[in-house]
């Protein structure tokens, strides 16, 4: 407690000045709030799922899959984005983790689940869709994560209780004496919120960030739409698009990196081809990812 240590990140020292001030500027991750909106072209995006659904008997594989191991991939060329800021300080997240809501069944009243899930930078494409499908399929099948476990024991307490309880997370959260089991099971803790409301016939919207735990970001994905696209040569062509829109904490790092980071996820969504390449990171990269040991295997 009151140290700079913390159990899910490394403290980063020697950020230029005007980083440093930025959380006594904004404390708040809605005071440096910025909105991005790209339209992703998925055409080749889903030949290439029908052709691996063909080629991958037993893995699930879908559009939202691709999106999030897209994600994954630019989160390890681009470290900065896994970065947090906790008690006016900055960290280098030590794992690279994803959070979304799933369905336990696919109706109105069907029970939702927060699933959060860490992944290591070496998985392959086909490996990482084993790996969460297996793990969404655990959780439907009646498994209970430790956000269940949490909230349903405090919902059952008076509000006097839970705003204590609440008002106690961020105090030790604040305080770098929050413990591990609570960062390992609350969603609040990831490197990037997901919503797929595009599977629900939504449209993506820009969605709130959270002002508890240290994620920064939040990705809206929206339905799929068929437009007529102008070419080069007169002619007209339709193609499949979807909108993506972005919340991000301005202090993590600028918004020209992040920018270019979405440019990055862009082109990996469009060209799935490349998903399916080996990545390749340096030892420089490892570095600065700055990843735990049990996060690598």
């Amino acid at each position: 407690m009151f140290t700079k240590k913390r159990y899910d990140g490394t403290y980063i020292k020697n950020l230029h000045f005007f980083n440093q001030i930025m959380p006594y500027l904004m404390p708040k991750r809605s005071d440096a709030v910025i909105y991005f909106e790209h339209e992703f072209d998925i055409t080749k995006t889903l030949a290439f799922i029908r052709k691996k659904r063909n080629e991958s008997e037993g893995i699930k594989i879908s559009l939202f899959y691709v999106i999030l191991y897209s994600g994954l991939r630019t989160l390890i060329h681009r470290p900065k984005l896994n970065r947090f800021v906790s008690g006016y300080r900055y960290y280098q997240r030590n794992r690279l983790s994803f959070n979304f809501v799933a369905k336990r069944e696919m109706t109105d009243d069907g029970e939702e689940i927060n699933v959060t899930k860490s992944f290591s930078p070496y998985l392959s494409f086909e490996g990482f869709c084993k790996t969460l499908d297996d793990y969404i399929a655990s959780l439907k099948n009646g498994e209970t994560t430790g956000t269940e476990k949490i909230n349903a024991i405090v919902a059952r307490l008076p509000r006097s209780f839970i705003k204590f309880f609440v008002g106690l997370i961020r105090f030790l959260d604040y305080h770098n004496a929050l413990p591990k089991a609570a960062i390992d099971s609350l969603p609040f803790f990831s490197s990037v919120f997901f919503t797929n409301v595009g599977s629900i016939g939504m449209d993506a919207p820009f969605h709130h960030n959270y002002e508890i735990g240290t994620c920064g970001f939040f990705c809206a994905i929206g339905k799929i739409k068929k437009k007529n696209i102008l070419q080069h040569d007169g002619t007209i062509k339709t193609r499949d698009k979807l909108k993506f829109r972005v919340t991000f904490d301005d202090r993590i790092t600028d918004g020209i990196y992040c920018a270019r980071a979405l440019e990055m996820m862009r082109d990996y969504v469009e060209n799935p081809e490349k998903l399916e390449l080996p990545a390749e990171i340096t030892e420089e990269q490892l570095k600065e990812l700055g990843l735990a040991a049990k996060e690598l295997s």
